[in-house]
């Protein structure tokens, strides 16, 4: 908790079985080949996946119980829920950012992320799951650490993450991170979930998430 509080971020390390992640990456991978996708980033993107039948594998690792009581501790209560920002990305090539509702969806926040409201601060966390191994290649999360307390993007103090597959990384949405700087050859596949702290830091972000992951749904 204390490292997860002061950089932003953890790895825990053989959260889930391999054979289970080889399950849901051959799930995927026949999804993508029979269905239309939303371009996005140089890759793919799967929006609001835990709402489709045919991904119902993948879905249920959001439901994972080590995952679920660490988050009791990482919140330090069990007042939190899954806030519906769920997404499946292959071989995305992503800049530097901070995962925020941009654009028009902005207007949902009606808060400063950063700042306390009535006791409450924002306290929302992506859970990433890749689905092959990066402990020898770069192809894996960056992140700066200590930057969910700064809301400028600032690009300094590097760090490189090497998950190992079966290992899962959560972070505070609002540090600066990114993904691989160039594309693969082999399928690259990241499946996220979002979850936040029962106020109305998350029910702002989870009704603009929900617009958005419409409105790209419909743009299909």
């Amino acid at each position: 908790m204390d490292f997860f509080n002061e950089n932003g971020y953890v790895i825990l390390n053989n959260i889930f079985d391999i054979d289970l992640l080889n399950q849901c990456k051959k799930e995927i991978i026949n999804y993508k080949n029979n269905n239309k996708l939303i371009s996005n980033a140089n890759g793919y993107t799967i929006v609001d996946f835990v709402k489709n039948d045919n991904l119902k594998i993948t879905s249920s690792l959001k439901d994972n119980i080590i995952i679920n009581e660490i988050l009791k501790d990482l919140f330090n209560t069990d007042d939190f829920r899954f806030c519906s920002h769920n997404d499946i990305g292959i071989n995305r090539v992503v800049g530097w950012h901070k995962d925020k509702l941009n654009g028009k969806y902005s207007s949902y926040e009606t808060i400063n992320i950063w700042n306390e409201y009535e006791g409450e601060k924002h306290e929302i966390v992506k859970v990433l799951i890749y689905l092959q191994d990066h402990s020898n290649n770069n192809d894996a999360l960056k992140i700066i650490p200590k930057s969910h307390l700064n809301p400028k993007i600032e690009i300094n103090n590097i760090i490189q993450l090497r998950p190992k597959l079966g290992d899962v990384i959560i972070f505070d949405q609002r540090i600066t991170h990114s993904g691989m700087d160039n594309q693969i050859n082999d399928d690259r596949i990241l499946v996220a979930f979002g979850f936040g702290k029962n106020n109305i830091f998350t029910d702002n972000f989870e009704k603009g998430t929900i617009q958005r992951q419409n409105d790209q749904n419909n743009s299909i």
